[in-house]
């Protein structure tokens, strides 16, 4: 009776050791800590993407170097500067849209500009080594230029300083330009000799010319998505050459000291973090 009796308790107890073997290794996997999580992913914040931009200009044409040829008054034919040239400042406005990555922006805009007044000196019959009763010089010679501009545009941003942006910048592209206007006005003392205002009839006035652009300025945050645009940008817009139906020529270079005043619009995109 001895045998069985333990066989029977051996049995039950590896019973009860395998069943607290099942309850232990369940709680185990009930109890077993969660895997750790993968940091949260986070939308791009607003200082980086597409962005539409606005800007008021006021170009400061630079003194221009201009000339004239009259194949018709003045025998033999060549070309005679203008002295004490100027160009005026005129107001415009500009559209553009562009990305920006980190530190780097890209855009294209379309400038367009008022006339701005082109004027210089002229000798009598066009000849500065006049010598006679005409004063030298003896004319007053001016004409309007018009400058329409389509540039695209790169721009490296310098660093973010309580939230101002400086940047520079490089742009290149087409330009527009066209004459108008022209009139050659004698000096009083001319004029009291008998010289007579000429206003030529203009042909072949219009040109287009490669331009290049440099640019420097200030980007301000004025919310994460809008910003104030400081800017100065210099552009040379190539040279302006134009005729008259009486046999005359003209030809003028072109370029401007630009302040500019805009506002930037950014569109988040998710393509990564604004800070380099």
């Amino acid at each position: 009776m001895t045998r069985p009796t333990n066989r029977r308790a051996i049995a039950a107890l590896t019973a009860i050791l395998s069943l607290a073997a099942t309850i232990t290794q369940a709680a185990d996997v009930r109890g077993a800590a969660p895997p750790p999580l993968a940091p949260p992913v986070l939308a791009e914040d607003f200082s980086s993407g597409w962005y539409l931009r606005g800007d008021v200009t006021a170009s400061l044409f630079r003194r221009p170097a201009a000339r004239y040829l009259d194949s018709v008054n003045f025998a033999p034919a060549e070309w005679v500067d203008l002295r004490d040239t100027r160009g005026s400042t005129v107001f415009g406005g500009g559209l553009g849209a562009g990305f920006k990555y980190k530190w780097f922006r890209l855009d294209a805009t379309l400038d367009l500009r008022s006339t701005a007044r082109f004027s210089g000196f002229a000798p009598p019959e066009g000849n500065w080594g006049y010598v006679g009763p005409l004063p030298v010089p003896a004319r007053e010679d001016r004409f309007g230029v018009t400058g329409q501009t389509a540039l695209l545009n790169v721009y490296a941003d310098l660093g973010t300083f309580s939230g101002v942006t400086p940047y520079i910048g490089a742009g290149i592209g087409m330009s527009r330009l066209a004459a108008s206007s022209y009139v050659s006005t004698p000096v009083p003392a001319a004029a009291g000799l008998g010289e007579l205002t000429v206003t030529p009839t203009l042909a072949a006035t219009v040109k287009w010319n490669l331009t290049f652009a440099a640019m420097a300025g200030l980007t301000v945050d004025i919310t994460p998505q809008t910003k104030l645009d400081l800017g100065y940008r210099y552009l040379h817009m190539g040279g302006l050459r134009f005729a008259d139906t009486g046999g005359g020529a003209y030809r003028t270079t072109v370029a401007a000291h630009e302040f500019r005043i805009g506002l930037r619009y950014m569109f988040g995109d998710g393509l990564g973090p604004a800070g380099p």
